[in-house]
């Protein structure tokens, strides 16, 4: 997170390869105005945009699965290990306001409809292969009455899946979105079902990925365009 407006507006003139000169101000438009305006519609919660209610709400847990958590696992995420208990008692509370909780599973295909296998090697050396241990959902996150999403084969949890079938059965037009990767898995699925017409909520201290610039980038990009973007605390007190 940048510390400050100036701290933005320099970051804006390296990314973007510019000297301060070269930044338009014509006396009718200000750019620095609209890099520093846009940061700060970057951090606002959009509470008008629409509530929390549990009645209404459903938690979706994305690939909170062995072969993400496992210490052993090429694809170990240690984030996503930590934030295990967090997530459990997150979730334990979310099944007492009356949200189920849908488990996705990430079992790559050879195969695949993507580019996955060509894009990491891990994958193409079948970590999250079928018929894989990988695939079992972490076992202390899952509680009897929990559902499990069928046929997550690419990054996007609704894709192939019955995912929006479960959610629209059960009467739910709102996603908690937890797991990991943040800025892979959990993004992808929060912008379909966004476009989908589901209100997309993400857990920020519940998402977990392996680089700290693609965690802040995802959750300001869901923030600004997406949904809201709350503590496990902030979604529980909201929905209580």
């Amino acid at each position: 997170m940048f510390a400050d407006e100036r701290e933005v507006l320099d970051r804006y003139l390296r990314v973007f390869g510019l000297a301060p000169q070269d930044l338009i101000e014509d006396g009718t438009v200000s750019e620095a105005d609209v890099v520093r305006n846009a940061w700060a519609d970057y951090q606002r919660d959009r509470t008008d945009a629409f509530a929390i209610v549990a009645a209404r709400s459903a938690l979706v847990v994305v690939d909170m699965q062995v072969g993400f958590v496992r210490r052993s696992s090429p694809q170990w995420v240690p984030q996503a290990e930590r934030m295990v208990p967090r997530l459990a008692s997150f979730a334990g509370e979310a099944r007492a306001l009356g949200m189920p909780v849908l488990f996705t599973s990430a079992v790559f295909l050879d195969p695949s409809p993507t580019d996955a296998l060509r894009m990491t090697v891990a994958i193409a050396e079948g970590n999250l292969a079928a018929d894989t241990d990988a695939l079992e959902i972490v076992p202390v996150l899952w509680r009897d009455g929990d559902q499990l999403v069928g046929g997550k084969h690419t990054y996007d949890a609704f894709r192939g899946t019955d995912l929006d079938y479960r959610l629209r059965a059960l009467g739910r037009d709102t996603v908690v979105i937890a797991g990991t990767l943040t800025n892979v898995c959990c993004e992808a699925t929060a912008r379909v079902a966004f476009d989908k017409g589901y209100h997309v909520v993400m857990a920020s201290d519940l998402c977990a990925t392996d680089n700290p610039f693609a965690q802040e980038a995802t959750l300001q990009t869901v923030r600004r365009s997406y949904g809201r973007v709350l503590t496990a605390e902030q979604v529980l007190a909201e929905a209580r």
